[in-house]
C-alpha cells in the first residue's frame, strides 16, 4: 500500500461552553479548574513520533470562545482537524467544527473519544463532520493519516467511520492496544502545561498521569472503554513522572480508574519514588478492597496526600444492586487506616441509585458522618449512554425511550440527560444533592481546616467562589 504525503494535523480541546447537565451540580462542575485532555496528548505524542506535523489547541484553558478557536485553527492551514467529544461535550466539538467548516469548507474534521467510539455512525453522520473514530488511537490514527490523501484506503483503516452518500461507512475498531509501555508519553511540552489546575491543589500547576487503562469490575453505572485492565509498568511510570518533574510541575493526580489493583507495581512505583529521591504529592483514585494498611503507609511515605474511594452508598442493599462489590465494614476501616496513616480522602456518593429510598440515602448520610473524609463529591445516578444500567432502564420501560441515541442522531442544546427516577423525582435528587453538599461544606470546622491549608491567593479566589456556589444554589 502506498502511503500519502506528509499531514498536518491541528488537535482541538473545545470551549466547554455547552456541556450536557451532568450527574454533579453546576457549582461543582464551575470551580473543579483545568484538567489537560489527556486523549489529545496521547495522541499528539504519537504524531511527533511519525512522520506527519500536528499541533494542539486548548481552546477551554485559553478562554476562547468557538469563532475564536476556529479562526486559530485555519490560520495554521491544516489538512485535517482532529476533536476530542466525550457526549457531554459533544456539542461544544460540533459547534467549532461548523464555524472551522464556514471559514474553510475543504479542510476534514474527524471526532473521537468516548461519544464516537460508542456512536461511531451516529457521529459520522452529523453536519461539519467527515470522519469519527472509535477506539483508542495511539496507532490506528496514524495509520489513518499514513493514508489520508487516499479516498479508498482511508476507509479501510480500522476505527473510522466516514459519511458516503446517504449512507455511512465504518469498519469496527480492532481493540485495545496490549503493549501499553510502548506509547509515547502525552506530549505536555506540547500543550499550556502550566495552566492545568484543581480545586484540590496546592501548587499552581498540576498534571494528570494515566498508569494504567481498563477496569475489571462490573458496577451497573459504570462504561469504560473496556473491562480489560492494561497497565504500565513501575519503570515506565517512574520515567514519566520525571518528565513530568523536569517541567517544573510538583503535584500530579492519578486519574486511573483503579490505581491500586495490581498491589506488586503499586509497591514498585512508591519504592521507585523514594529511592530516585522524587520530590512530589500526588493522589490517586482506587478501591476499597484494593488498598490495605502496609500498602497505604508506603505510598503515604512516597508522597501520596489524597485517595478518592468509589462508596457510591451507605447501603448494603444498594452496593448490591449496583454491582458494587464492596461492603461497609470495609469502607470504614480503610477510611480509618487513611487518617492514621495522614492520607486525605475523598469519598465519593450516589444519590438516587439504583433501588436506592429514602432510608438507604440516610444510611449514606450517616456513613458520611462516620467516615470523616476530608471531601465529599455527592453525584445524581444518571445512566449513562452504553452502561448496564441505561440498559436495564429502557428494559423495564423506566427509560422511555433511547435518549441517547436520539441525542446521537440530532444533537441538541435543550437536551437535558436523563436520571435515575426509581424512587425519586429529578426535583427531590436535586434538592437532596444541595442540602448534603451545604451540610458537609459549610461546616465551620470544615471552612477553618481548608483556610489553613491556603497557600496562595488564587487558592482563597477558588475556595471563596466555591463557597458562593454552594450558598447560591
Amino acid at each position: 500500500m502506498q502511503t500519502s504525503p506528509k499531514v498536518k494535523v491541528v488537535l482541538v480541546h473545545p470551549p466547554l461552553e455547552n456541556v450536557l447537565s451532568a450527574a454533579t451540580p453546576d457549582y461543582v462542575d464551575e470551580n473543579r479548574g483545568f484538567t489537560p485532555p489527556m486523549g489529545l496528548l496521547y495522541i499528539q505524542a504519537s504524531v511527533e513520533q511519525s512522520r506527519h506535523e500536528s499541533i494542539m489547541l486548548d481552546a477551554e484553558v485559553e478562554g476562547w470562545d468557538h469563532k475564536e478557536t476556529a479562526r486559530r485553527v485555519v490560520a495554521e492551514n491544516p489538512d485535517l482537524v482532529g476533536l476530542q467529544a466525550m457526549t457531554f461535550t459533544l456539542i461544544d466539538s460540533l459547534l467549532v467544527a461548523r464555524e472551522i467548516k464556514k471559514l474553510s469548507p475543504d479542510v476534514k474534521i474527524i471526532i473521537g473519544g468516548s461519544h464516537p467510539t460508542i456512536y461511531p455512525v451516529e457521529t459520522a453522520g452529523l453536519e461539519g463532520v467527515d470522519f469519527a473514530f472509535a477506539g483508542e488511537g495511539e496507532v490506528a490514527f496514524i495509520s489513518f493519516l499514513d493514508v489520508f490523501f487516499d479516498p479508498v484506503e482511508h476507509l479501510k483503516v480500522p476505527g473510522i467511520a466516514s459519511q458516503m452518500g446517504d449512507k455511512v461507512s465504518y469498519v469496527p475498531s480492532q481493540g485495545l492496544l496490549e503493549d501499553m509501555d510502548s506509547m509515547p508519553f502525552p506530549a505536555r511540552r506540547s500543550s499550556a502545561y502550566t495552566k492545568y489546575t484543581s480545586v484540590l491543589a496546592s501548587e499552581n500547576s498540576i498534571a494528570i498521569l494515566l498508569t494504567s487503562r481498563g477496569c475489571p469490575f462490573d458496577c451497573i453505572f459504570c462504561n469504560r472503554m473496556g473491562r480489560k485492565y492494561r497497565w504500565h509498568s513501575a519503570g515506565y511510570v517512574l520515567n514519566e513522572i520525571g518528565e513530568i518533574l523536569e517541567l517544573g510541575i510538583r503535584e500530579i493526580f492519578i486519574h486511573d480508574d483503579t490505581f491500586t489493583l495490581k498491589r506488586s507495581r503499586v509497591l514498585d512505583i512508591c519504592n521507585g519514588i523514594i529511592d530516585r529521591g522524587y520530590d512530589f504529592v500526588w493522589e490517586a483514585r482506587t478501591r476499597v478492597d484494593c488498598v490495605d494498611s502496609e500498602m497505604l503507609s508506603l505510598m503515604q511515605k512516597a508522597g501520596c496526600r489524597r485517595l478518592s474511594f468509589g462508596v457510591e452508598s451507605g447501603s448494603p442493599k444498594v452496593l448490591k444492586a449496583m454491582r458494587k462489590g464492596t461492603d461497609i465494614e470495609t469502607i470504614k476501616n480503610v477510611f480509618a487506616d487513611c487518617r492514621r496513616i495522614k492520607i486525605e480522602t475523598l469519598a465519593d456518593f450516589m444519590i438516587g441509585n439504583i433501588d436506592e429510598e429514602i432510608e438507604d440515602i440516610n444510611k449514606s448520610m450517616k456513613l458520611v458522618r462516620q467516615l470523616k473524609p476530608d471531601y465529599v463529591q455527592y453525584s445524581i445516578c444518571s445512566p449513562y449512554p452504553g452502561t448496564p444500567l441505561y440498559a436495564l432502564g429502557l428494559e423495564n420501560g423506566l427509560i422511555e425511550k433511547d435518549f441517547w441515541l436520539e441525542f446521537a442522531h440530532n444533537p441538541t442544546t435543550n437536551f437535558h440527560s436523563p436520571v435515575w427516577t426509581q424512587h425519586f423525582t429529578e426535583e427531590e435528587l436535586e434538592k437532596i444533592t444541595k442540602k448534603s453538599y451545604r451540610a458537609f461544606y459549610m461546616r465551620p470546622s470544615f471552612i477553618f481546616k481548608q483556610i489553613l491549608k491556603l497557600h496562595s491567593l488564587s487558592q482563597f479566589r477558588t475556595l471563596f467562589k466555591g463557597a458562593l456556589g454552594i450558598l447560591k444554589n
